[in-house]
């Protein structure tokens, strides 16, 4: 009996455990409480976003406009870039062109002083011719010069020539070149100008003296082996004077 006595006491007795008693909330109130909870923390996070710079010192405005005006300094070089470019390919072409023109010139200087060279000669070979008081009768040359022109197969031609005598009349004829040339082990001679062109093709007339000029051409892959200068006489084509060249 007594053991039944300690149970009881000890169930409803002053010594029993105690008990919780809680209030029963819905289940829409606590889906309202947490979505306010979540409100409050995201508008936390919002403040503390969009303050940020006043509790970091950072100021998003001033960042936005420095980048503008980075982005502006950058258009401005690019722009600049690309004028820089155009004006260094002007002036490239520019260099280019004078460099055309200084090379051109340069060969119209050496190629004027050549033909002042020529001059200087036939101007001594006249000087001599007028002061030697006697002069030979008929046609005479000098300064007969034969030599390749721009291409291996062209050659260009030239020579002073004079009237010597009482020159009573004018001196009307043409120069004819007759070139030895070789070619495949066969030795021919070519005619310049054609043998049956018109004789007025290339005269020329002439009281006291003459500068004779010209260009002839063999075929590709000839050699030139000698030349035969002749001036002939018109009208007839007699043969005045003739001169030979072999070292080419």
């Amino acid at each position: 009996m007594r053991g039944i006595g300690r149970k009881l006491r000890s169930s409803f007795g002053i010594g029993s455990s105690r008990m919780a008693i809680r209030s029963q909330l819905a289940w829409y109130w606590r889906w309202m409480l947490n979505i306010l909870m979540m409100v409050i923390v995201a508008t936390v996070v919002w403040w503390l976003v969009q303050n940020s710079y006043r509790i970091t010192g950072f100021n998003v405005e001033e960042v936005k406009e420095q980048l503008a005006k980075l982005t502006e300094e950058n258009s401005v070089m690019k722009r600049d870039l690309e004028a820089t470019k155009g004006t260094l390919t002007e002036r490239d072409r520019q260099l280019q062109i004078e460099r055309a023109a200084q090379g051109e010139l340069a060969r119209s200087v050496a190629q004027l002083q050549d033909e002042n060279a020529a001059l200087k000669e036939d101007l001594a070979f006249l000087r001599n011719i007028m002061s030697s008081g006697a002069t030979p009768e008929g046609i005479g040359m000098s300064n007969l010069k034969v030599e390749r022109d721009g291409k291996p197969n062209e050659y260009r031609y030239r020579m002073l020539l004079t009237q010597g005598g009482q020159r009573k009349q004018d001196f009307k004829g043409r120069v004819q070149i007759v070139a030895r040339v070789a070619k495949d082990g066969a030795l021919s001679t070519l005619t310049f100008p054609d043998p049956s062109a018109s004789e007025s093709a290339g005269s020329f007339e002439f009281r006291f003296y003459q500068k004779v000029e010209g260009r002839f051409a063999i075929p590709d892959g000839a050699s030139l082996k000698g030349v035969d200068v002749r001036v002939l006489a018109l009208p007839g084509g007699q043969v005045k004077l003739s001169r030979t060249i072999t070292q080419l």
